[in-house]
């Protein structure tokens, strides 16, 4: 009996117990799936910038295309037909120099036909004849424009005179003269008559006493 209690309690001694412990290992396929998903979000994010990228980069580049687009000169646009230029048509050089002026002065100051003459010829007018009129006492300016001058120069002569002369009075003469105008000058602008020659006193003739005459004897 001694015996068989000596074994078991070698027997004890020998072989210890432990307590059983669970020993868990991490799993491997969950982290996987996990990063591939990511992976393909990190993707697919990347192909959506690029694809937003090129869009813009292309509205860019078609912005820019149509700001550089030259316009037409406007040289090359054809008139519309049927519609008038704004600007007005000069009259010609050559229809002024064919225009025949006669210049009488009718106020009796010297130089006033030469005058006119002067500021006529730098219009372009250029057969142009002066002298004096009738009568030397004129106040207002008369002109007489041949029915056959063409409207433009009786405008211009017409408005030429209204700028110099105090009052200017216009005709047209249908009958055939030597001259397309005639101008009789009156007085200028802030021009006055020139005063008349006051006739000189004449001297009242003393009686003469005649001899009386003797009888003859």
């Amino acid at each position: 009996m001694e015996e068989n209690q000596t074994e078991q309690a070698q027997e004890q001694v020998s072989e210890p117990t432990f307590p059983k412990e669970e020993v868990s290992f991490p799993s491997v396929g969950s982290p996987q799936k996990q990063g591939g998903a990511k992976t393909l979000l990190i993707v697919g994010i990347l192909i959506l910038v690029g694809i937003l990228g090129f869009v813009i980069y292309k509205s860019a580049s078609s912005s820019n295309e149509e700001i550089t687009v030259e316009p037409t000169p406007f040289e090359n646009l054809a008139t519309p037909s049927g519609e008038e230029s704004a600007t007005p048509t000069a009259t010609p050089a050559a229809d002024r120099e064919e225009v025949s002026i006669q210049i009488q002065n009718g106020t009796g100051i010297a130089g006033e036909a030469a005058y006119l003459q002067t500021q006529l010829a730098a219009l372009g007018y250029k057969d142009i004849k002066v002298g004096n009129a009738s009568s030397q006492n004129a106040t207002a300016t008369e002109v007489t424009f041949a029915k056959s001058l063409d409207a433009s120069i009786v405008s211009e002569i017409t408005q030429k005179l209204k700028s110099i002369y105090t009052e200017v009075k216009t005709t047209t003469s249908s009958s055939t003269t030597t001259f397309d105008v005639v101008i009789i000058t009156g007085l200028k602008k802030g021009a006055t008559p020139k005063p008349s020659a006051t006739p000189a006193a004449t001297s009242t003739p003393k009686a003469t006493v005649s001899p009386t005459p003797t009888s003859t004897p």
